[in-house]
Parts: C-alpha cells; structure tokens; sequence
C-alpha cells in the first residue's frame, strides 16, 4: 500500500531514521533542519502524511479525519519546529500506532 505522500507524488520520508540520527547527536545543516520544519508542517509530508493513503482524510488539505491523528499530528510538528526530536519521536509511535488501529478498522470494514 502506498503512502499518503506517495499518492500525492511526493517521496516518503523515514521519520524514524532522521529522528533517531539527531537523538543520537548527528549534526545536520541548518538546511537540513529547515527541511525537517518545512515537510513537518505540511500534512502530506509530516508523520501523517507518511502513513498508508487508505486513512480518511481531508480532501482539500489533506489532515486525517480521525480526530486523536489529527492532534497528534499538530503535536509532531510543534516538537519538530521546537527541536525537541525525542518527544517528537514518542509521538511519531504513538501516530503509526494510530494509524495501524485505523488502517485494520478500515480493512475489516471491507472484508
């Protein structure tokens, strides 16, 4: 299944690994960081935007209709923009567990 952002032809973007580098310490560019605040407040590329396209979502702007991965998602933003990247990463599981809750509701629902 794709992704959010691969519906919307944009690439799909490892959360995880960029998260987990800057908890470690890696140093990344200002450009880099930049990056990370811009894609992080758009909904087809923040951590929302990088789960499945079967989840419910606003047509024109493109947030999840459920409304705790809607919140979630403004939460991870708000700890990308603050540089607070191991809050932000405890969000980004609590959105792919989210998610995977909505994603098996949705395909029990079609079988």
């Amino acid at each position: 299944m794709k992704t959010y952002s691969e519906e919307k032809n944009r690439p799909a973007f490892d959360w995880n690994k960029n998260l987990d580098a800057l908890i470690a310490g890696e140093e990344m560019s200002l450009e880099k960081l930049k990056e990370l605040d811009d894609i992080s407040g758009s909904w087809v590329t923040c951590a929302c935007g990088n789960q499945c396209a079967i989840i419910p979502r606003n047509k024109a702007v493109g947030y999840p209709l459920d409304k705790k991965l809607h919140e979630l998602g403004l939460d991870f933003c708000l700890e990308i923009c603050d540089s607070e990247w191991t809050a932000a990463k405890e969000i980004l599981k609590k959105i792919e567990a989210r998610s995977d809750i909505l994603i098996k509701e949705l395909l029990n629902e079609k079988n």
